[in-house]
């Protein structure tokens, strides 16, 4: 007895005619006229069988040749890099974030109120020393200038006016004034 070899054939998809492929790229979403396939046909960008039928293969390889109704594949891959750069800045706000957070904890940074608060409370201390040092030695230094000592009320008053001027400048943290002098 003697074997009788099979020869199994792969059956290949074919679409029918080249209209038919043309009509699933149309379906597919590419880009594609009669009168485009039917060029680039006779340019050999793609391949018809003797009997007009056309393997999927090449219609595959075809597509890639072609855009899409929706945009090309640049077009993916220019969303895909927007996304990506997206996510990385997404990544580097967290990272700033914790690191803040982190410094924050270690002491390094106060909510603008506590600071606001604390500035004020310096402020507070700054005034009472001045009028304090003010009212302790007013006779000394009118004194020490050859002046009245019975002026120093009135001497005590010039002086807490400047003071209260200084201290209103200095507790303000909305506006500054800065002026620069040559040397």
């Amino acid at each position: 007895m003697g074997k009788e070899k099979k020869n199994k054939s792969v059956a290949m998809a074919t679409f029918p005619s080249l209209l038919a492929a043309m009509e699933n790229l149309a379906s597919a979403g590419y880009k594609i006229s009669k009168s485009k396939i039917y060029r680039d046909k006779d340019k050999n960008f793609i391949r018809v069988n003797t009997d007009g039928t056309v393997p999927e293969t090449e219609v595959r390889a075809y597509a890639a040749t072609l855009e899409r109704k929706g945009g090309s594949i640049d077009d993916l891959n220019d969303i895909h890099n927007r996304k990506t750069g997206k996510e990385i800045e997404r990544l580097e706000e967290q990272i700033r974030k914790l690191r803040f957070d982190r410094e924050k904890e270690q002491g390094k940074f106060i909510p603008r109120g506590e600071f606001e608060s604390e500035l004020a409370a310096r402020a507070a201390v700054f005034d009472s020393g001045f009028r304090h040092a003010f009212n302790v030695k007013a006779r000394e230094w009118i004194a020490l200038v050859g002046g009245k000592p019975e002026k120093a009320a009135d001497f005590l008053l010039a002086l807490n006016q400047a003071l209260d001027e200084q201290l209103t400048s200095y507790a303000t943290t909305r506006t500054f004034q800065v002026m620069f002098e040559d040397a």
